[in-house]
């Protein structure tokens, strides 16, 4: 067949076929992942342990050389780097090109099923399937401004709780790297001296305050047609559940852990310092997945934020207007309000052709400042035309009449 005949011949046929191929090479185009380079990735499974006090020479004799034994098996394993710290220990496993990272996970969980036992006081170990020793590709700084007197670092439980969980689960996110800041905890400051007195240790308060600070399940009990699931619960909650953990318990006396010793909260010791600008801060890597388009993964992480500045800055407004009006009625006007505003700002949106995006979501939060303010103007009017003896009706109608316009303006 004359190819060249036959498209002199038949150039409608040619440019169909030239229509199809630009058409399906758009389509692929829009589809196809942005990143800075291309991606050749060797799977990569790292597993954490966790045993608070021991040193690192402790760390390889009694957990990582133990996991090496048995993960060094696994079909596809190229390479196995390990690191102990203090505290903490680290086995980064690296695959063949081409090995699927839930295959090698599941793997290497059962793996570490065969280990034999550990040392008591050691967390289970924590496996991470990133698929390749990437690098974080966001970084964000967390900082606290001049009117708030506590550190940042103080945050980090709050970021792990509250904040984390939302980043984790933005498309195409596939771990969080946190620089910096120090974890709550709760701090048990024994006394020498009274220890001694009752002819106790440092180990008989360990041993007290770990088998005392655990839920027990205790089975199920059937009553008639009913089972009931028991469990005692026993997990600290506060200073005073500490303080009351018995020491010793005799016919004579009891001794509590309150009696030789004083609890309070606190935090744990800082093990690194982040300074951005001449000013402490909190640092989070944010690290992609392989393949991830990491400019559209940047766009979804940034509306995110946008939106957990919205939702905490609406909470942190309604505690400050508890404290300083003093009033939970008009505290729940207020808070009410602002989930009120957003909603129906989202109808004008919608009518006007318009989307959530970065910009979007950033004026919907520097709003909800002002319209907090707003309001704290019309019930602080309306509160001063009930001074004046009106009625319920009366103070509101006016005290708002008054305010409007320049509430409007």
């Amino acid at each position: 067949m004359d190819i060249v005949s036959f498209s002199i011949k038949k150039p409608v046929t040619i440019l169909v076929g030239i229509i199809l191929v630009v058409l399906f090479g758009v389509i692929s185009l829009q589809t196809l992942p942005y990143q800075l380079s291309p991606t050749v990735v060797e799977p990569v499974i790292t597993v954490t342990t966790t045993w608070r006090g021991a040193t690192p020479y402790e760390m390889e004799r009694e957990i990582i050389e133990e996991q090496e034994k048995t993960l060094k098996g696994i079909p596809g394993l190229t390479e196995m780097e390990s690191e102990a710290f203090n505290g903490q220990g680290s086995i980064s496993l690296t695959f063949k090109l081409g090995t699927n990272v839930d295959d090698a996970l599941l793997r290497v969980s059962n793996k570490l099923n065969e280990v034999p036992s550990y040392p008591e006081g050691v967390d289970k170990p924590i496996i991470n399937a990133t698929g390749a020793a990437t690098s974080p590709v966001i970084w964000t700084i967390l900082k606290s401004n001049e009117t708030n007197p506590r550190h940042i670092e103080t945050y980090r439980t709050f970021f792990e709780n509250e904040v984390r969980q939302h980043l984790e689960r933005v498309e195409g996110v596939a771990d969080l790297f946190i620089g910096s800041g120090v974890d709550e905890e709760m701090h048990i400051i024994v006394q020498p001296q009274q220890l001694a007195a009752y002819g106790l240790t440092i180990n008989d308060v360990i041993h007290a305050v770990r088998g005392e600070n655990v839920n027990v399940s205790a089975g199920n009990m059937g009553v008639g047609r009913r089972d009931f699931r028991i469990r005692t619960t026993g997990e600290f909650n506060s200073e005073a559940d500490i303080a009351d953990v018995i020491l010793v318990s005799t016919g004579e006396k009891r001794v509590t852990i309150g009696d030789v010793a004083h609890i309070q909260r606190g935090y744990s010791k800082r093990a690194s310092t982040v300074i951005h600008n001449g000013k402490g801060g909190i640092a989070v890597g944010i690290k992609p997945e392989p393949g991830t388009n990491i400019l559209e993964m940047t766009e979804r992480v940034k509306e995110v934020v946008q939106w957990l500045n919205i939702l905490i800055g609406g909470m942190l407004a309604g505690i400050v207007l508890l404290v300083f009006l003093r009033s939970i009625r008009s505290t729940l006007v207020v808070a009410t309000s602002i989930p009120i505003s957003i909603i129906g700002t989202f109808i004008f949106m919608n009518a006007m052709g318009r989307n959530l995006n970065v910009i979007s979501l950033a004026g919907i939060a520097f709003a909800v400042g002002m319209l907090v303010d707003n309001a704290i103007v019309v019930i602080e009017n309306i509160d001063r035309h009930r001074k004046m003896e009106k009625s319920a009706f009366e103070a509101a109608y006016g005290g708002t009449r008054e305010v409007w316009g320049a509430i409007i303006a």
